[in-house]
């Protein structure tokens, strides 16, 4: 599909069909000025970038509205982007591919700012296709980047960034992906099944993130034994993984697993739901909408699985669904804003037979590093991808899913 590269002054401009082009709105950038350019991985230009655009971001009044825009203008920091340079291996020579194109999901408004930022990073041109729910976190973000790219200082940068709405179109979808160098599909499996169905260029590198399941592992007698100190820290950790998300992310702890005797764990039930329950009460509030399909969730949950135990639920806030035993296909039993599927086990290998591809994220607390590699090896799992402290599940790292998301957007250049 070369008829829609055009070289003007030594720059290789995309060009968009008419046709195309008044199905689009463009958010950021213009229909005339995409460019194909890539450069090596982490250029300092881009960082230099990024580094303005976090600043930007947590320079802005109502930035503390908006928890997981200011983790994303963190993650943007030049000191956390250095961090993760320094930990390369620089031996081979990387370049980005050339043109990516991202759809974004609407679960998670911010993760198309994320996905826009590893196109960045990983030397390429990027379009952003962005959900067409409406998300205040998703145009506070957008507002910022236009004013930041006004800036002629940043005219390099704007010419690779398109950021655009469209209705579900197959002429348009066929035309981006023909045109790619590259794909990073955010969305359930549906979406990906759809996406996949587009013809794409024989050499185009693919990313996809669909519909996949997370749970937490606690150590019942760690939290017996923890001060209060510990348990108060531990509280807010817990918090971040629940309510900053509504647990709409992936990444969202939905089965929680009590490890240890039966004793242990009625004690650290004891001990932590109480003690939760008023800091989520101190911090949270919850629109009726999501109080009443918290319920209808729950009364559901309780009708049509046989492994419902008990429910427990006090202000709404927390709903707790006691578990009796695993369900065959337990990655289907979910929740949002703030309810907790819990089960007792024995020990970690327990969930070994419930694992497969499905499970991305598991957070912790009690656990040595060295037990849970242990438990991920002799177990031989097909999933979980990242495990992490509680209060990380949402975390995003240029490692996520089990891609190395910047190298599988770029290609090595083997000099010698």
């Amino acid at each position: 599909m070369e008829e829609f590269r055009v070289l003007k002054l030594g720059v290789v401009v995309i060009h968009i069909p008419h046709n195309i082009k008044k199905k689009l709105t463009f958010l950021t950038g213009q229909s005339d000025s995409l460019a194909d350019i890539p450069v090596i991985i982490y250029e300092q230009s881009r960082i230099k970038f990024l580094s303005d655009f976090s600043k930007a971001l947590l320079s802005e009044q109502d930035i503390r509205k908006y928890p997981d825009v200011a983790t994303f203008a963190f993650w943007c920091r030049a000191s956390n982007l250095n961090k993760i340079i320094n930990e390369l291996d620089s031996k081979n020579l990387r370049v980005g591919l050339g043109l990516i194109y991202h759809n974004s999901p609407s679960n998670v408004p911010v993760n198309f700012a994320f996905s826009l930022a590893f196109g960045i990073l990983s030397g390429n041109s990027s379009v952003v296709r962005l959900s067409s729910k409406e998300s205040e976190s998703a145009q506070f973000i957008i507002n910022v980047l236009n004013r930041l790219l006004a800036d002629p200082k940043y005219n390099e940068i704007k010419k690779i960034i398109v950021i655009i709405k469209f209705n579900h179109d197959d002429e348009v979808n066929n035309f981006w992906m023909s045109i790619s160098d590259g794909r990073v599909i955010w969305g359930g499996d549906e979406t990906v099944a759809k996406m996949r169905t587009y013809p794409c260029k024989p050499r185009a590198r693919e990313v996809v993130f669909p519909d996949r399941f997370s749970l937490c592992a606690i150590k019942a007698i760690k939290i017996v034994e923890s001060n209060d100190d510990d348990l108060n820290k531990l509280c807010a950790s817990l918090f971040n993984d629940i309510y900053i998300m509504d647990q709409n992310a992936c990444s969202s702890p939905q089965l929680f697993n009590w490890v240890g005797n039966a004793a242990n764990i009625k004690k650290a039930k004891d001990i932590l739901w109480p003690l939760f329950l008023e800091y989520v009460n101190s911090k949270h509030s919850l629109e009726p909408i999501q109080y009443m399909n918290k319920y209808v969730d729950a009364c559901k949950s309780a009708i049509n699985n046989d492994n419902v135990l008990n429910i427990k639920h006090k202000d709404n806030l927390l709903f707790n669904i006691e578990l009796s035993h695993f369900h065959e296909e337990q990655h289907n039993q979910r929740g949002y804003s703030g309810t907790i599927h819990e089960i007792s086990i024995e020990s970690l290998t327990e969930l070994s037979t419930i694992i497969n591809d499905r499970y991305q994220t598991m957070t912790y607390f009690g656990f040595e590093v060295e037990e849970l590699k242990s438990f991920i090896i002799s177990s031989k799992l097909r999933g979980i991808d990242r495990v992490v402290p509680i209060g990380k599940s949402l975390d995003m790292s240029v490692i996520w899913d089990g891609y190395d998301i910047i190298n599988h957007l770029s290609r090595t250049v083997d000099v010698y």
